[in-house]
């Protein structure tokens, strides 16, 4: 693959969508592999109850690592428009700035998520059987959290300058040594539950030594000076502006899925297994989606930065066919491969059994889980990101728990907690191309209308 920057704003957009897509889908790949191994591992070489350790954690986890994927998301679209805009001296002061308050920031978190990892974990209810290994897993991994902050950020850095290819690579050299590590520790050494938190947290550390050489020498103009960090107030501002509501929104929707973990904690043991493990396959299915729901937000902020709005509009329409069709294909082979996929994680069948109940209710409207992720890729792009993150607060928090509290007290089935999942999906992706029809389109109108 070619590491050389590609310019979105030139070009067949299909063709440079598609080129600049396909490295993201594989990191996506591997990121996903990367965050399934440890399950996989636990749960062939250890036990269920192991698996239910390691998956116990995961709205945790996802909570306080969520505030960074979400500040990465908002920070490229600022990191884009100045690279569109050409605009160097202002996009190396935003790398500078953003890998600054990261670091800061990031230490912060990892410090919150080890001290507190018990209590997090019984404001969950985990199983108390499971709770000593849960909580030892917890607090291993979120020493790793701030090489995870790092790195998020980092790649985002590489991809708003047209380098989806360098992540790529990152992942799959990190990936490839946590699954070599979990397999060492677990198999091999019989560390458990903890073998599989320090496979994790050394190949975090190696994926922030590799985009840390890539930000370092990427172009002179703009590539980060370790000697130089620091924050300008000014800079700060901007960035945050687009990167806080994403981080927020990210971290709000985090914490609603805590609190949907505590409904699915209280079915038991084979629950906390299986409905993680079932979402981690639903991961797998959505990596072509994804993968091009990180690259519309680049291509339009960059086209928006060179003030090319008719492309912009086009990237979108085009993105959007691709995402229908990239969500509707694997969502049927997920669907009909749901138990051989299910027996990859686990041998226990009360477990698998949970798995497959979840599949096999939120595959037949996957379309409406791509309709969320494109169009809230779309808005950020367009320097909607507040909007998105209302959208999805309000969507995948508040829709989300009322669903579970009244559908619960009237029958309280596990099929409740899967039923949440799709109908909060449709939810957000209505409300999202709504939001893009009405409003956005308005706006690009009016840009392009005082650019001519």
């Amino acid at each position: 693959m070619n590491r050389k920057n590609i310019d979105l704003t030139e070009g067949n957009i299909i063709s440079v969508l598609i080129a600049f897509a396909v490295p993201l889908f594989i990191g996506q790949l591997f990121q996903t592999l990367y965050h399934s191994v440890d399950s996989i591992v636990v749960g062939n070489f250890v036990s269920s109850d192991a698996l239910a350790a390691v998956n116990a954690s995961t709205s945790i986890s996802n909570t306080l690592v969520g505030f960074f994927t979400g500040l990465s998301a908002g920070v490229g679209v600022v990191f884009a428009n100045h690279f569109g805009a050409k605009n160097y001296t202002k996009l190396h002061e935003a790398i500078q700035t953003t890998m600054t308050f990261t670091l800061v920031s990031g230490i912060v978190v990892a410090l919150i998520g080890v001290v507190f990892a018990r209590q997090f974990l019984i404001l969950l209810k985990v199983d108390p059987e499971i709770m000593d290994s849960a909580v030892s897993y917890l607090r291993i991994y979120m020493f790793g959290v701030l090489f995870t902050a790092i790195y998020n950020v980092g790649a985002s850095v590489v991809r708003s300058v047209g380098d989806s290819v360098s992540p790529f690579y990152h992942l799959v050299i990190s990936s490839v040594a946590n699954i070599i590590l979990d397999l060492l520790f677990v198999a091999v050494f019989k560390w458990g539950v903890n073998g599989v938190g320090i496979a994790t947290v050394i190949a975090q550390f190696i994926s922030v030594v590799l985009v840390f050489i890539r930000m370092m020498n990427i172009d002179e103009r703009y590539g980060l000076d370790i000697k130089d960090l620091h924050i300008d107030s000014a800079t700060l501002g901007e960035v945050l502006s687009l990167g806080l509501p994403a981080a927020i929104q990210s971290s709000i929707t985090s914490i609603g899925n805590i609190f949907t973990h505590r409904y699915i904690n209280g079915f038991g043991k084979a629950a906390t297994a299986g409905l993680p493990t079932g979402q981690k396959i639903d991961q797998f299915a959505q990596l072509a989606c994804k993968g091009v729901g990180l690259a519309i937000p680049t291509f339009i902020a960059q086209n928006i930065g060179a003030k090319k709005y008719d492309r912009a509009i086009k990237g979108v329409k085009i993105s959007v066919w691709l995402v229908m069709a990239l969500t509707v294909i694997p969502g049927f082979a997920v669907y009909f491969f749901a138990h051989p996929l299910a027996r990859i994680f686990t041998p226990d069948e009360e477990v698998i059994n949970v798995i497959v109940g979840f599949l096999h209710t939120v595959m037949p409207l996957y379309a409406f889980m791509g309709m969320h992720q494109v169009f809230s890729g779309i808005n950020k792009g367009f320097h909607e990101a507040k909007f998105d993150m209302i959208n999805n607060i309000f969507s995948m928090v508040i829709v989300r728990q009322l669903w579970l509290a009244l559908s619960l007290k009237a029958n309280h089935v596990i099929e409740n907690i899967f039923w949440c999942y799709p109908i909060t999906w449709a939810c957000a992706g209505i409300i999202g191309w709504l939001y893009y029809e009405f409003r956005v389109k308005k706006k690009i109108k009016k840009l392009t209308e005082l650019s001519k």
